[in-house]
């Protein structure tokens, strides 16, 4: 069992029951009719992470990678509990905060392309942009972690349609929820035996 240090968890325990959603109703766009709740999730965002880990969470994505490639890494905080787990990481961010929890270099979504060894993560990838698309056509490897929610609120349609074509969803793990947002830990595998001709043309 993995015993790691993660004070966002401990953070986001301690809050009132109103900041975290209520399993038992449906996701809803309420949130964005409170914008000094969207001002103070985006702040814990910077300093941590759109999505708030667990061990289970970082336990999982270890059973399928020894190496990472995280595209959209802000402060590091995942890259920084995935190398307590002994998990090899390289984390970009096209503009890394002045404070990172673990190294985070500057690069864009072309930075997949320098790791054909690493497994693609992608945490949150921004809503109505290209880059989690973008990563993922550069990527050659056989597993995909994707944290966020499914078919909305980050990314953009195609890369969902991308994810789904190529991959498929295999594994998971349940993650704290904010308040009105559903997302969670996806693990995809390649799909068919063109996964094996799609990363041998990668490595040539």
């Amino acid at each position: 069992m993995l015993v790691l240090s993660n004070p966002y968890l401990d953070f986001y325990l301690g809050l009132p029951a109103s900041f975290k959603r209520d399993s038992s109703m449906p996701p809803s766009a309420t949130e964005w009719l409170s914008p000094d709740w969207l001002a103070l999730k985006a702040a814990l965002a910077r300093h941590f992470a759109w999505a708030v880990p667990t061990e289970a969470a970082i336990g999982t994505m270890r059973r399928y990678a020894g190496a990472v490639v995280e595209i959209g890494a802000g402060s590091g905080y995942w890259a920084w509990l995935l190398r307590q787990a002994g998990v090899s990481v390289a984390a970009y961010d096209s503009d890394p905060p002045r404070f990172t929890w673990s190294r985070v270099d500057r690069g864009g979504d072309a930075a997949v392309r320098d790791h054909p060894d690493k497994t693609l993560f992608l945490c949150w990838p921004p809503w109505a942009s290209t880059m989690g698309t973008n990563a993922l056509e550069g990527y050659c490897g056989e597993y995909v972690f994707y944290v966020g929610e499914w078919m909305g609120g980050s990314a953009e349609p195609r890369f969902f349609a991308l994810l789904t074509a190529q991959f498929e969803a295999i594994d998971g793990a349940a993650i704290p929820q904010w308040h009105s947002r559903d997302d969670r830990l996806f693990v995809f595998r390649r799909r068919g035996p063109g996964g094996s001709r799609v990363r041998r043309l990668c490595a040539q």
